[in-house]
């Protein structure tokens, strides 16, 4: 009797357990559904799939479906541009694919994913190529390859040879990417491949197959309106290459106006710091300047790895600004900020592998060191290129001064040399005024000799009379006319007085008066020279300052 009841016990349980369990499988199908509905709406409305799957309770779910609900979050993630910390996620799909269920065309997606996700972190290995690698071995072993997946798989491999500098290899993913979008009919899908070919054939220097990419990338313009900001930014540069700044200044700043439309996160930052590039390109520093300090102040990551370039700029503006303290200050931050930089992007690589690759205390010790040397070499470059820089900025700084040393000196001898000119001239004047004067003394002392031997020929020879009085005649009108035979012209007249008559105030005569005024010659040598009396030379004398004065004209050669 014990033992019937313990048979019927045991059939009852297991009863409901089979229950149970069926009850389970189908509560599994009808997750799976869901998940496979939703998946039919990930690539045109990821946003709505990104919130649905925040209904379900992802530890509750199967591993089965765990692994499907971690892909599609995985991918809706993407497509809504949430920031990638980790591609642990996206690991444990891939493991759980490849480990219980290969067959799975999922394995493909995790595969693609896997290399996606890390590019989305900045990993640049080997661990990002292997798995888009066998995605696409994978995906072309298949009878109908799906076309979505191939632009997928084939664009990213083309941005990781792009990023090599590969840019062969490049050109031939993005042209297998373009198949498969045409495939598809995704225009999105085409633009960004268009837009791929652009940046791969720019970087070659193939400027006119990047005009052709540039004139289809144009036009999406309006057709694609979250993509006009990605055609801007093309426009800019190729303008800028060209030489045609005023263009790319144009599109730069028609970019900030799309900014806050676009789904993408864009680090406005950045904008700024190709406006500022344009503004340089222009030779507006004040402008650069200022788009430049509102680049720095707009910086939302201050971790970033490159924001050490925004100061570089401020620094090289300031620097064509001639403004060398502050070029100094911002290139001494600059040169802090990679060193700063450069130590935290080596530590997230060694978190990094640590991470992938599980290694052993020998291991880390080892990288430890190569840590600690990397430091050293990076402080030894940082040092070297800072000396570099002072030598560069001593030495420039010794040019100009001895520049400026040997033009003052230069100045300092041309001067000397024109005192000295003055002073010889000065004695030349004084000598010649000196010589005039003994002349005009000896021929008024022989005009007088003449006037009495005239005297002697009034009554007995007036022939010779005559003819006596005329030569004295003739004499003293050749005296009275000799201002008007020496009468200089402007630049002798500036050169001896340094006076600037513009409204031709002075006569000739006055002008001669000035300029025996500057050889230092008196009143009795003014006479002598002018053919006058001395107390008619000071009238003359008073009467020429006042008219001087009275015409703002500079009196300082009247000594008395």
């Amino acid at each position: 009797m014990v033992f019937v009841r313990f048979i019927i016990s045991l059939l009852v349980f297991n009863l409901i357990l089979v229950c149970h369990s069926c009850s389970e499988k189908a509560e599994d199908i009808d997750i799976n559904l869901t998940l496979s509905y939703w998946d039919t709406m990930i690539d045109s409305n990821p946003r709505l799939v990104s919130d649905s799957l925040k209904t379900l309770d992802v530890e509750s779910l199967n591993r089965s479906n765990r692994a499907y609900y971690n892909l599609l979050k995985t991918i809706s993630d993407d497509k809504t541009y949430v920031d990638f910390t980790s591609d642990s996620l996206i690991n444990s799909v891939t493991y759980y694919y490849k480990s219980h269920d290969p067959k799975n065309p999922n394995l493909i997606r995790s595969l693609a994913y896997q290399g996606i996700v890390r590019t989305r972190m900045g990993i640049m290995d080997s661990t990002v190529y292997e798995p888009l690698r066998e995605a696409s071995r994978l995906l072309n072993a298949t009878s109908q390859p799906n076309p979505s997946l191939g632009y997928l798989i084939n664009y990213f491999l083309g941005n990781i040879n792009y990023n090599g500098r590969n840019y062969i290899s490049a050109n031939e993913h993005y042209q297998k990417a373009k198949d498969f979008a045409q495939l598809e009919q995704d225009s999105v899908h085409l633009f960004d491949t268009y837009l791929a070919f652009f940046w791969n054939e720019m970087k070659m220097r193939n400027i006119v197959n990047g005009k052709n990419y540039l004139d289809s990338l144009s036009a999406f313009y309006n057709l694609l309106p979250e993509k006009d900001y990605f055609i801007f930014n093309a426009q800019s540069f190729y303008y800028d290459v060209i030489g045609d700044p005023v263009t790319a200044l144009e599109r730069e700043k028609a970019k900030l106006s799309l900014v806050r439309s676009q789904d993408e996160s864009i680090d406005v930052s950045r904008v700024y710091y190709n406006i500022s590039s344009r503004y340089v390109g222009l030779q507006l520093l004040d402008s650069a300047m200022l788009y430049a300090q509102i680049a720095l102040d707009m910086i939302k990551d201050s971790t970033y790895s490159q924001n050490y370039l925004y100061h570089m700029k401020i620094a090289d503006i300031a620097e064509l600004q001639g403004n060398y303290t502050l070029a100094n200050k911002y290139r001494k931050d600059a040169f802090e900020m990679y060193v700063n930089s450069a130590q935290d992007r080596f530590d997230t690589q060694i978190a990094e592998f640590e991470k992938r690759y599980d290694l052993t205390e020998s291991e880390n010790e080892a990288l430890r060191a190569r840590q600690q040397a990397l430091r050293v070499i990076i402080f030894a470059l940082i040092l070297v290129i800072v000396l570099i820089f002072i030598l560069m900025y001593a030495r420039k700084v010794r040019r100009v001064t001895q520049t400026k040393l040997m033009q003052a000196e230069e100045k300092m001898r041309h001067q000397e040399m024109q005192a000295e000119i003055m002073r010889k001239e000065e004695g030349k004047r004084k000598w010649l005024i000196q010589l005039y004067s003994n002349i005009s003394d000896r021929l008024t002392f022989l005009q007088s000799e003449f006037e009495k031997l005239t005297q002697r020929y009034v009554s007995s020879q007036p022939k010779v009379y005559k003819e006596m009085q005329t030569i004295l005649k003739n004499t003293d009108t050749d005296l009275r006319d000799i201002n008007r035979t020496l009468s200089p012209d402007e630049e002798t007249f500036y050169s001896y007085t340094h006076l600037i008559d513009e409204n031709g105030i002075l006569n000739a005569n006055e002008k001669m008066m000035l300029m025996l005024l500057a050889c230092d010659a008196d009143n009795r040598q003014l006479a002598t020279f002018m053919n006058t009396t001395v107390e008619s030379v000071r009238v003359r004398k008073s009467q020429l300052k006042k008219k001087m004065s009275e015409n703002n004209l500079d009196i300082s050669l009247f000594n008395d």
